[in-house]
């Protein structure tokens, strides 16, 4: 049985747990942390769903088995981690507006992951992502392969239903890919996405093509102010996406915040790339970029560069 870490029982983590006993592929023992006077409050939404979820495990009368925690100790053994905890972005915020607030949260808990979890597969959700799974990778003391950022397939999924959406097809014909960092750097690669084997393009014309990029780029944003927080449920579906394609070793190629090894030119940074997950964990895969898309992809690695020595500077 898998044992699988959640960092941070709040939204996204709630919503990765419900994922997790509901899908039938994979039977997990979950660990829930989260700061104890949160798991300690009654009401609350830790405790609330917790108890649900036990009696969805009930209902659907698998292996599957949860556990609310407190003490960082619990997460020893395993397999992987989805880490959350950190405060979320407002609206009138940018993601990187967060680096100060979450690099006392994301530090000292990963220092300590890194001693009870040694040989997990960690998966970095918490904003502002290059910088904190810089971070976290710097803490963990694990191999650059066994630590990733998720915001890749997030953004995939969804350029792929506003692809969907303007041609009128099934998410299910629309292939696409978004590299580079989360949010306006990112890089929708245009000359990859195809609508039942034929190039987005000659389904839509350019007016329609930048729409879909804009509303690509400013999803989080749009989500936000439409339900008053930040994305939680698809962000749990796409880190839960890439635990799976660790555990069950499908050599899947998925967007991800990866440490570059010589890729486009780059080596000693993570960048959102496409890449291979499997039991040995992540590898970059580097892909054709037309001049334009590898324009705006060095332009992405020049923003985590930024962010990076924003975490320099505050030691």
């Amino acid at each position: 049985m898998a044992r699988i870490g959640l960092v941070g029982f709040g939204g996204i983590g709630i919503e990765a747990a419900k994922a997790l006993v509901t899908d039938t592929s994979l039977t997990a023992e979950l660990i829930a942390f989260d700061r104890k006077e949160a798991v300690e409050a009654v009401p609350s939404a830790q405790a609330g769903a917790y108890e649900e979820i036990l009696d969805a495990i009930g209902i659907l009368g698998t292996g599957a088995s949860i556990k609310l925690t407190s003490s960082l100790e619990d997460l020893e053994g395993c397999d992987a981690i989805i880490f959350t905890a950190g405060i979320p972005r407002q609206a009138n915020q940018n993601r990187a507006d967060l680096i100060g607030v979450n690099i006392p949260i994301v530090g000292a808990l990963t220092k300590h992951i890194g001693k009870v979890a040694p040989n997990a597969f960690f998966v970095m959700v918490t904003n502002p992502l290059d910088a904190m799974v810089e971070l976290a990778y710097r803490n963990l003391g694990l191999p650059a392969s066994h630590v990733v950022g998720q915001a890749g397939v997030l953004d995939t999924g969804r350029f792929t239903i506003q692809a969907a959406l303007a041609t009128g097809r099934p998410a299910s014909q629309v292939d696409t890919l978004v590299l580079g960092g989360h949010g306006p750097t990112m890089v929708p690669v245009y000359s990859a996405a195809k609508v039942a084997y034929k190039p987005l393009d000659q389904w839509l014309n350019a007016a329609e093509l930048t729409r879909i990029t804009d509303e690509v780029k400013d999803r989080g944003r749009t989500i936000i102010k439409r339900q008053g927080r930040s994305a939680t449920f698809s962000t749990a579906i796409a880190s839960v996406k890439m635990v799976k394609a660790y555990l069950s070793d499908t050599q899947a190629i998925l967007p991800a915040c990866t440490r570059l090894n010589g890729e486009y030119g780059y080596s000693g940074l993570f960048a959102g790339v496409a890449t291979r997950i499997g039991r040995n964990g992540a590898s970059p895969v580097e892909v054709p970029l037309t001049e334009t898309e590898r324009a705006a992809f060095d332009a992405s690695v020049r923003a985590v560069k930024e962010e990076v020595a924003e975490l320099n500077a505050a030691g």
